[in-house]
């Protein structure tokens, strides 16, 4: 044999050629076994083993009495983890392109999505939610060609109120692109739901609960094929109980509706205020919308109908909305006025119905005049000229008035001019002007006349219904500014309670008891005073004479700019505040319905049917 190979040449290249061959297949497998082993052993087992984040389940929010307000309903989302993608380019857009035709979303925006993922490539990415059943079960039937689709069943959220409670709760969704790359750094993934809006949002850190984490075994194109162990448990988030009883909230509702309806307004809000606690007892914003809508991911028609609506569904007016108080402002004035020893509780300044000052003249609601009124009187009768009096002063009576820098500071006390911080997202802080303001804002100087707006609670202040209903829960409590909170208590998934709200204090008012006394006193002659003379009756005695509980209260007309009407006068907002029961008062009201006309007539009604309502649903 030896011979025959040293005979033919041939022969011997071929069996170097075999020897070299066998010396390199040799060496190869000594590297993959040896030099290389562990590190291959660890891609194997990479592949085949994975850890992955276990999803927490969302709190749950409930009314007082245990109603669900917001929960999570089970649904089918078509995601795409881009580590199991086909590397090659044209396989990947294969793989989107068949997934397109089943979920109907087009290719090219699939390769979007998933192109803006790759930085975090073993976290999916959600292509479609809300997947109907049918069309997951045809993403697993053909899963083996369809590498790196997923099918999971994912929680989404659901309102079974509705628009009742859309602008309280808001709404959770999936993060917006705006806000990703923020959130990714604060232990956020991308297929994550976040509250957008409302409680939702506000409360997103309480809602949310912990992430577990698990490890498990994946086959060839990343498919779970089981649990190998739980690494951390995930802890669901905490569950809210609401202040609001959802049946008077719904009562609420259709009272305010309803006086809308015969008003012929399109704007209007009501906030219902515990006194003693802060608890807001009801919060009702019309137009309103229903959260519904976001969280199955709004339509573009349905979004430009909400957004561009006029009067503003998206925009909770309770605590956004910015409105003139008109005379339910006068308690204000009155209890600066008397604290600052403008005047007694037993002044007189004689109404005459109008206070002529430099050319112009201010005149009372009531032409021919009121007479002889001290603050009691003029609270129950509203008296313009008296508020005029004691805020700017009367040339007639030789009275010195506040002036607006006392005037604001008392508005401030009682919560205008700033925010509650009731832990709501939207709310603003309305305006009390001053000379400061009117300078840089209108490039004018403060005249007299400033001063008599104000004192009345019109010109430039603005109110929130929310800041109105907290004064007059400040009233009624005796003197003590509590910050309004939604959320009573957080209970775990157990049903433990793990958190409380307790009662709050903003300040106290910076006023004597007796004088808050007889602002009492005025707001209860205001609903209760009768007299031969109509215009000395109680503003608001014929519109809620009919009511047996003891309540007290304020109306107010505002004005605002718009058409006048033939005689000249300029539209105006139907305002009410009050509270009851008057010697114990466990509930607090302010009505706004907006061009509603006057307070008496449309507003005050709204706030004893309320009342009533929540003698019936709540406490009775």
């Amino acid at each position: 044999m030896m011979t025959l190979l040293r005979r033919d040449p041939r022969l011997c290249a071929l069996g170097g050629a075999i020897a070299l061959g066998f010396l390199v297949l040799v060496g190869q497998l000594w590297r993959i076994q040896i030099a290389a082993g562990a590190q291959y052993r660890q891609r194997a087992e990479v592949n085949r083993i994975r850890v992955v984040t276990v999803k927490p389940q969302r709190g749950v929010i409930y009314d007082r009495d245990g109603r669900q307000l917001a929960r999570n309903v089970p649904s089918f989302t078509a995601s795409i983890r881009p580590a199991d993608l086909p590397k090659d380019k044209a396989e990947q857009q294969a793989v989107f392109e068949r997934l397109s035709q089943v979920i109907d979303v087009p290719a090219d925006e699939i390769r979007k999505i998933v192109d803006g993922a790759r930085a975090d490539p073993f976290t999916p990415v959600r292509i479609k939610p809300r997947l109907s059943r049918d069309r997951a079960l045809i993403l697993e039937e053909h899963h083996t060609v369809l590498p790196g689709v997923v099918v999971q069943l994912t929680p989404i959220r659901t309102y079974p109120e509705g628009p009742l409670f859309g602008q309280i709760l808001g709404y959770a969704g999936p993060i917006p692109a705006s806000s990703l790359e923020s959130l990714l750094g604060q232990g956020y993934e991308r297929d994550d739901s976040i509250g957008l809006a409302g409680l939702e949002s506000s409360f997103e850190e309480e809602l949310r609960g912990q992430k577990g984490r698990k490890q498990v075994e994946v086959d060839a194109v990343g498919r779970e094929l089981g649990e190998l162990a739980t690494l951390a448990e995930a802890k669901p988030g905490g569950n809210l109980v609401l202040t609001i009883d959802a049946a008077y909230q719904r009562r609420v509702a259709e009272i305010l509706g309803e006086a809308m309806a015969k008003a012929r307004s399109s704007q209007g809000a009501i906030v219902a205020i515990q006194p003693q606690t802060g608890e807001v007892l009801a919060m009702v914003s019309l137009p309103q919308y229903d959260n519904n809508l976001f969280a199955a991911g709004i339509s573009q028609a349905d979004y430009a109908r909400l957004s561009e609506d006029p009067w503003g569904p998206l925009l909770n007016h309770a605590i956004a909305g910015q409105y003139p108080p008109g005379s339910t402002f006068k308690m204000v004035t009155a209890a600066a006025a008397l604290q600052e020893k403008v005047v007694t509780l037993q002044t007189p300044i004689n109404c005459v119905g109008a206070i002529s000052l430099r050319g112009a003249t201010y005149r009372d609601w009531y032409a021919p005049g009121h007479g002889n009124v001290n603050v009691r009187q003029a609270l129950a009768v509203s008296c313009d000229i008296y508020f005029y009096s004691v805020s700017g002063g009367n040339p007639y009576t030789g009275l010195h008035g506040l002036g607006i820098e006392r005037l604001a500071r008392y508005a401030h006390a009682f919560g205008f001019g700033e925010k509650s911080g009731l832990r709501l997202p939207g709310e603003v802080a309305g305006l009390i002007p001053t000379e400061e303001w009117k300078r840089e804002r209108m490039k004018e100087p403060w005249y007299i006349g400033d001063n008599y707006n104000v004192g009345i609670g019109q010109g430039a202040v603005l109110a929130t219904p929310l800041q109105l209903a907290n004064m007059t829960a400040a009233i009624a409590s005796g003197g003590t500014l509590y910050r309004p909170h939604l959320v009573k208590a957080i209970r775990d998934a157990e049903g433990n309670v793990t958190q409380t709200t307790a009662p709050d204090t903003i300040r106290k008012l910076p006023l004597a008891p007796e004088y808050l006394a007889a602002i009492r006193a005025g707001m209860r002659d205001a609903v209760a005073a009768q007299s031969a003379t109509p215009t000395q009756s109680g503003t608001a005695y014929f519109a809620l004479r009919q009511y047996d509980f003891p309540m007290a209260g304020k109306t107010g007309t505002a004005e605002y700019a718009g058409p006048r009407d033939s005689k000249g006068n300029l539209p105006t907002h139907a305002l009410f505040v009050g509270f009851a029961p008057y010697d114990d008062p466990q509930i607090a009201v302010a009505v706004i319905v907006y061009g509603g006309g006057e307070g008496s007539a449309t507003a005050a009604p709204v706030a004893a049917e309320a009342i009533k309502a929540f003698f019936e649903l709540v406490q009775p």
